[in-house]
Parts: structure tokens; sequence; C-alpha cells
């Protein structure tokens, strides 16, 4: 299936209020999204998704009846990393009321599909990531966890106290086709740490050790979209199908 802009429109971003099932007081782990709406949903901050940069779309989904494209351009929701660099960025994050503790066991599952037109670079590219909140601004670490797409290269890197670590890397292409994630965390900065991650129902991580650090805040959140050094090129990437809950099953796609 070819990636189309026909049948694109802007979000109408609506303000809920009342989190209903998607609260998760008491630590529940249930979330779902299937983007199908065009209303954003209120487990979600835009806090660093740059103006214009969302937008609904459903002549190209994954299931159900729409997605969501997030894009990027040069110059855009510019920071300073951790590493010096200067960085940018357009993520969706887990809104506060819906982050989980550390030591929680969660499993997540999304889609995302890179259109043909999508640049093949090695400038350093996030597409997810799971972060730990943390209590010195001036150690605003790496993630946990992350999803990353570099040089034509599916990578998934975890950081903790000793350091980051690549626990997967592979050339394949994945231009203008989906690709289901799932993930299963067990955030322990110890070790009782865990990481198991399937692409397209093969699992390709099985990671136990350290996940996160020691002296950063007992809370941990998702992020979706792009986040990359500073490039000309703009990107964009669209997702589908979001879940988090507790198991393989609950979040996984029904295969036939």
């Amino acid at each position: 299936m070819q990636a189309s802009s026909k049948g694109i429109f802007f979000f109408a971003f609506i303000l809920v209020l009342s989190f209903g099932t998607a609260s998760v007081s008491g630590q529940n782990l249930t979330l779902v999204d299937d983007f199908d709406s065009g209303i954003l949903s209120p487990i979600w901050t835009t806090k660093k998704l740059p103006e214009n940069a969302l937008r609904h779309i459903n002549s190209l989904t994954r299931t159900g009846r729409g997605a969501i494209e997030i894009s990027l351009l040069a110059g855009v929701q510019t920071e300073i990393g951790g590493d010096g660099q200067f960085t940018e960025r357009a993520e969706l994050r887990e809104a506060p009321d819906v982050r989980l503790k550390m030591g929680m066991e969660s499993w997540y599952a999304f889609s995302f599909l890179l259109p043909s037109d999508f640049p093949i670079v090695k400038t350093r590219l996030v597409i997810a990531r799971w972060k730990q909140s943390f209590k010195d601004p001036s150690k605003d670490r790496s993630p946990m966890v992350s999803l990353r797409y570099i040089d034509g290269k599916l990578r998934v890197d975890v950081a903790r106290d000793r350091g980051k670590r690549k626990v997967f890397i592979e050339k394949m292409d994945l231009l203008n086709r989906w690709v289901d994630m799932v993930f299963r965390i067990i955030p322990e900065p110890n070790e009782e740490g865990l990481l198991q991650a399937w692409k397209d129902d093969r699992q390709m991580v099985d990671y136990r050790g350290p996940l996160g650090f020691k002296d950063d805040e007992d809370e941990i959140y998702f992020k979706l979209g792009l986040y990359r050094d500073h490039m000309k090129e703009p990107m964009r990437i669209i997702y589908d199908r979001f879940r988090r809950g507790s198991s393989f099953k609950e979040v996984s796609i029904p295969r036939k």
C-alpha cells in the first residue's frame, strides 16, 4: 500500500478534563488509542510537539479508521541535548496522570510507517522512547529504552548507571510498510530490570539487567514521535494502534 496525503486533515485539538477509563489511578496499566476519532486522546500531552506537527489521516491506517502523522522541520522545537548537540523534536508523551512507577512491569505496542520519502541518514534519530523523570535538571540523561532508526538500521538502546548499551541493531528497509512493535519492560536500576522486544512477532531483544538510574525519580513515561540531531531535511512518520497493558496477548495485533 502506497503512502498518500489524500484525505488528510488537521487535528482539532480538544481539551478533555476527565480521563475516564484512560486514568491509571491506582496504577491501572491499560491504555488504548487507535487514533480513529480525530481528537487527541487525553492520555497524551503535547508539551514537546510543535504547532501543526500532528495531523490525523484516514487514507493510510494499520487498523481501524484513522492514524496520526507527525512531521518535523529543521530548526523546530530546538534544544541542547545531553551530549551538547542541537536537537529537534516533535513528540507526544504520556500525560502525568497515566505515568507508571519504576519497578512496575508493563507491555507496550504500537505500529509505525516510514513514508517512501523518509530520509535515510546517519543522524541520530529516535522514534519511540521511555524516560525516567529526573530530580536534577542538569542530569537529563538518556532514555532508559529507545527505539532508533539510523542509516537504515533499526536499533534498540538501554541506559543505566553504568552507561548506555546497544541491545539490538540490524540493517533493514522499513520504508512504506507498517511495522508492528511490542515491548515488555520492567524498569529497575538493579539486576532485576528486563527488556524484551518483538518486531512483527519476531523477538529481537531479550535483555536482563539494570534499566534506569538509582538517583532519579520513581516515575517513567513513554514518548512517541521524532527526536533527532539537527539536520536540514524534513521528516514525517505515521503511527497507529497504541496499546499499554499486562501481557503480549493484550497489546499485540491478533494474527489470523
